[in-house]
């Protein structure tokens, strides 16, 4: 395969290539890390100079200045963090109280069969937690 790129669409296809190893990656020990995904990643670095990065001497892997790697993790990581958290929160919320309510375990709701029961709850979640953050929520058996 050739693919023809110029300097800047190489250094975007890098950041695009590091951030999908770190969503692969970063939550894992490194005795199950993607060794693939970490492959690819070196792999495309050393097709060419990459501004910004280097190779290491001692284990001839190519790595990201910090500067950069800082500017990734504030533009988009942060970013990606935040959304999924919130979303989670709302998602998981409303699944323990749809659960409550019918007096089933977690398991045996269904996102996708009681979706229609679920999206008020996470709308209230959602409200809630957009005015007020996590200030009050609270846990009552603690």
């Amino acid at each position: 395969m050739k693919l023809e790129l110029n300097p800047s669409d190489y250094r975007k296809l890098v950041e695009l290539t590091y951030l999908g190893e770190w969503l692969i990656n970063a939550h894992h020990e490194p005795e199950y890390s993607d060794d693939e995904a970490t492959r690819v990643l070196q792999k495309l670095m050393a097709a060419g100079p990459v501004p910004g990065a280097q190779k290491d001497d001692e284990t001839g892997e190519y790595y990201m200045d910090s500067d950069w790697l800082d500017r990734l993790y504030d533009q988009y990581i942060l970013d990606y963090d935040d959304h999924v958290f919130w979303d989670e929160l709302t998602e998981r919320l409303a699944g323990r109280d749809l659960a409550k309510q019918r007096g089933v375990s977690l398991e045996d709701i269904n996102r996708d069969d009681d979706l229609r029961e679920l999206r008020p709850l996470e709308e209230r979640y959602r409200n809630e937690l957009e005015e007020h953050g996590i200030e009050r929520l609270n846990l009552t058996d603690y």
